[in-house]
Parts: C-alpha cells; structure tokens; sequence
C-alpha cells in the first residue's frame, strides 16, 4: 500500500463527543476532508446542529447526531446501542469532553462533584461503551482523547499578564486535573484496546489561534519554538494522523502539538 493512502479515511466512520467544544470543529472538518464519515454526540442539541449547519456550509456533511448527555451508565449504554444501530462501523472515536471546565478556583463541593461526573466519570463510561462496539467489530480502531498542552506543564503566570479573564478560566479548580488525567487515561485504555487490535492516544494542543486575548497569545507565542498559535490545520492533520492506518503501530502516548511550547 503506497504510505499516502494509509492517511486515507475513505470506509471509516468517526464518533465525536462534544464537537462543539474548542478544537471539535476543526478535527470534525479534517476527518471529513480524509474521507471519513462523522456523527456527532452530546447534550446540547441545538449547539450540535449549529456546528453541523456551519460545516455544511463549508463543504463538510455530518452523518449523524445522537443526543447524549454523559455521566450514567444507562446513558452511556444507550449510546452505544444507538451507535451500533445507526453507524455502520465504529473506527474512530474522538473524546472532546476537556474543553468543559469550570471558571475560578473557589468552588463547592457539589459543583466540582457534578462537574467531574461529566468530565471524569462521564468520560470513562463513554469510552466503555463505545470501546465495546469499536472492539467487537474486529476492526482496527483509534481512540483519540482531546486534552490541552497544560496536560504536560502547569499553566504559567506569566502568560497571563494582561489577560485576568484568561487566567480566570485557565486557573479553575478543575482545569489542569481533567487535562492531565487524559494522558494516564490513554495509557490505561491503550493496554485494553491493544489486545483487540486497537489504539488509544491523547493529543496535547496549545491554544487555538483567535480563541484568547491578544495579551495571553503574544505572552504564549513569546514562549514556543514556532512563532505562531494553532490553526485548524494544525489541529486537523495530527487528528487524522492517529485515526488512520499511518499511526497504526502507535499507542499509549500524548503528542503536543504546540509549536514546541512545553519543549522548553
């Protein structure tokens, strides 16, 4: 097989959870570009089609939408009964459930306890669930979970000067802890995966160009080796490497892409 056809996507069908969360849009438009077909899932409604209309505008058909608020077995199974109904395959799974956090470090116990049973909880039930149709069809599959480059170093001070609304949210009571549990979590589902053929890896993204303001992205590009924020290729080609065949010997590991940012 000649190497560029092993990025090919034709044949393959992605579920991503929480698409309208930062870096879904981009990852959903570069799969449907290498030829995959793509549903999306969440509990947001509304925000799912909203995002399916606006890629449709530019090109890109959505397959699919399965209405799935995250956090209880039942739920959890319910969506992949519906998966293995509607889809007909399951190859690529995309969990991009990290971009919802809190805002603040002082936080209750029950809104830290109701938010994590989303982002933790919720996340270790959807992959169960959607790992056990993935793997009982025989095929190759791709777990990809989405986390951010503050799953690799702590958020630093520095880049926040001029930038309190940034530090606000980057610096929540949940932040670095849902991140960072990603990378052990594709570690773990990588040994379980891999027995069926499998894989499970974390990408490690910096901040999405436009999405921070104008003090954080010049304090953050000061900082990296490439001058310069993410764009949607950048958060699109890395995606469509771990989904397809190209990355099939590679498991169990985070990649940051974030122009060398915690290189340093």
């Amino acid at each position: 097989m000649s190497i560029l056809k092993k990025f090919d996507l034709t044949g393959k069908c992605a579920l991503i959870n929480h698409p309208e969360q930062v870096y879904g849009r981009e990852i959903a438009a570069g799969l449907m570009d290498a030829g995959a077909k793509v549903w999306f899932s969440g509990p947001d409604l509304a925000a799912l089609e909203d995002l399916a209309g606006a890629l449709a505008e530019e090109g890109h058909e959505v397959s699919g939408i399965f209405r799935y608020s995250q956090g209880t077995r039942e739920a959890a199974d319910a969506l992949g009964e519906a998966v293995k109904e509607e889809m007909p395959s399951l190859d690529i799974i995309v969990e991009n459930s990290s971009g919802m956090h809190m805002t603040g470090w002082d936080q209750s116990f029950e809104d830290i306890y109701r938010q994590l049973t989303v982002t933790q909880t919720g996340v270790m039930l959807t992959v169960q669930s959607l790992g056990r149709v993935m793997v009982s069809q025989g095929r190759k599959g791709s777990l990809i979970l989405v986390s951010d480059y503050s799953a690799l170093v702590g958020c630093d001070p520095y880049n926040y000067i001029g930038a309190p609304e940034d530090a606000e949210e980057d610096f929540s009571a949940d932040y670095g802890f849902v991140h960072g549990s990603y990378v052990n979590y594709a570690r773990q589902t990588a040994g379980h995966l891999g027995l069926y053929g499998c894989r499970s890896n974390c990408i490690a993204y910096g901040p999405l160009s436009c999405t921070k303001s104008a003090a954080f992205e010049e304090n953050f590009i000061r900082h990296t080796h490439i001058k310069r924020l993410a764009n949607a290729e950048d958060i699109a080609g890395i995606a469509v490497f771990l989904a397809s065949d190209a990355s099939e010997y590679i498991t169990g590991t985070t990649i940051p892409v974030d122009g060398g940012y915690v290189a340093k």
